[in-house]
């Protein structure tokens, strides 16, 4: 299993098999972002230390700007979008995707400081 597997399915960077948020789905708003202090398979910590997924956002931005490209490209060269649609289409597409993007940059970011570590 690799880094890739466990941040697109959401899973605990240490074992890959806890869950790094309480609810899977990411658009109910009330507990989206709600995470679990530890995991509840092998008790990695996901609280790292206070404010540790600020830094999430800096993994969420290039998120942003692959969608935002792949969507200029295939809006603008593709369908030959008028500007202003484009731009309101662009703005609601990010919008709705916002809860996914955020979640996915949590789960980069942890995956950056915590290692997989095999069964023994």
């Amino acid at each position: 299993m690799s880094k890739l597997y466990s941040v697109l399915r959401l899973k605990c960077p240490r074992c890959h098999k806890g869950d790094l948020f309480v609810h899977k789905n990411p658009y109910s708003f009330k507990n989206a972002m709600q995470m679990p202090d530890r995991c509840p398979v092998c008790n990695q910590d996901f609280q790292i230390e206070p404010g540790f997924y600020i830094g999430a956002l800096w993994t969420s931005f290039p998120i942003v700007i692959f969608i935002m490209a792949i969507l200029s490209i295939v809006l603008l060269i593709y369908f030959k979008m008028d500007l202003n649609w484009f731009f309101v289409t662009i703005t609601a597409i990010l919008f709705l995707l916002q809860p996914i993007i955020i979640r996915l940059g949590r789960a980069i970011w942890i995956n950056v400081f915590v290692d997989f570590e095999k069964e023994k």
